[in-house]
C-alpha cells in the first residue's frame, strides 16, 4: 500500500466514525426519527476523499447510526440515501468547474427526497411532516462541510 492509499484509509476511517457520532449523538428528535449534524460529515467526506469511498462512508457511519440508535427499519435507506448523496455531490464537486461546481449542492435534495418516497410507503400522508426538516438537516450539513472545507484551505483532500 503507497502513501495516498493509506491516507485515503486512514481518512475514511476517521470520516466514516465522525459520520457515525454527528449522527448518533448530536441529534434532536422529529416525528419520524431525528435531526442531526451526520450530514456534515457526508458532504465532507464527498469533499475530501475519493468519490465511491466517500458514499461508502456516508452510508456506512451513518446507518450504523441508525442501528445502534433503535432506528433499525431506517439502517438501509440510510445506507442509500446518504451513500447516493456522497456519491452525486462528489462526482459533481469534482467535474464542475470554477463556480458551477456549488451546483454539487443540489445533492442535498436527494436526503429529503429519499426519506420522504420511504416514509410515504411505510407512513403515507405522515412522510410530509419531516420533509421540511429532513431539508434543513442537508442544508446545515452542507454549509457546515463548506465552512470546514474554506477553513481547512483544502488541506485535507485526498
Amino acid at each position: 500500500m503507497n502513501d495516498r492509499q493509506t491516507r485515503i484509509l486512514a481518512t475514511a476511517g476517521i470520516l466514516s466514525a465522525a459520520i457515525f457520532l454527528l449522527t448518533a449523538f448530536i441529534r434532536v428528535p422529529i416525528p419520524a426519527g431525528y435531526l442531526n449534524l451526520g450530514d456534515a460529515g457526508v458532504f465532507l467526506a464527498a469533499m475530501l476523499l475519493p468519490t465511491g469511498i466517500a458514499a461508502l462512508c456516508a452510508g456506512i457511519g451513518s446507518a450504523l447510526a441508525d442501528l445502534i440508535g433503535g432506528f433499525a427499519l431506517y439502517a438501509p435507506v440510510t445506507f442509500a440515501v446518504k451513500g447516493l448523496t456522497a456519491l452525486v455531490f462528489g462526482l459533481l464537486w469534482r467535474k464542475l468547474p470554477g463556480k458551477l461546481r456549488y451546483l454539487a449542492f443540489l445533492a442535498v435534495l436527494i436526503v429529503p427526497l429519499g426519506y420522504f418516497l420511504f416514509e410515504l410507503v411505510v407512513y403515507a400522508n405522515f412522510a410530509w411532516a419531516d420533509l421540511p426538516l429532513n431539508l434543513l438537516q442537508a442544508a446545515v450539513g452542507a454549509g457546515l462541510a463548506l465552512a470546514l472545507d474554506h477553513a481547512s484551505k483544502g488541506r485535507f483532500r485526498v
